[in-house]
């Protein structure tokens, strides 16, 4: 279990511990700020956080912009990372693929997962986090993959 998923577990059961992890996560990876990332769940092969629709992350047509959704995908990714890399490994993304199917009227929820037979390797091995964006009404705007690369620790 990684630092980050400890912190997590402990902020959960205080009052305003989510809201504080989530503060944490930003000043931990300064670029998920530009979307405040709102961590919903982290656990082993899943995990969500929430985009608020707001102005920063707007685009000209009033959605929330397909970049800001891939934003948190990636902060989402990152938490299921934290989760279930085994211990004596370390994780680093390999790049996005993403499809935007519908526009982002709303708040989106941005979901990782994986199984854990993606983990099932010997290292180095690839994990391919599935990722989706969804409106509170369950409508899909934003999925796609992010591969990470995983090692063993130096």
């Amino acid at each position: 279990m990684t630092s980050t998923y400890e912190l997590y577990r402990r902020a959960g059961t205080r009052p305003l511990g989510r809201k504080a992890f989530s503060l944490a996560y930003m000043l931990k990876a300064p670029y998920f700020a530009s979307v405040r990332p709102q961590v919903i769940e982290m656990r082993e092969h899943r995990a969500v956080v929430q985009i608020r629709k707001r102005r920063a992350v707007q685009n000209h047509i009033g959605t929330v912009h397909a970049i800001a959704v891939a934003n948190g995908m990636e902060a989402a990714m990152g938490l299921l990372a934290e989760a279930t890399t085994p211990s004596g490994m370390r994780w680093i993304p390999k790049g996005i693929q993403l499809e935007y199917v519908a526009k982002a009227t709303s708040d989106v929820r941005c979901v990782a997962e994986t199984d854990a037979g993606d983990w099932a390797h010997e290292p180095p091995f690839q994990v391919d986090v599935r990722c989706t964006g969804v409106l509170a009404d369950g409508t899909e705007v934003v999925r796609g993959t992010i591969p990470i690369w995983v090692t063993a620790k130096k």
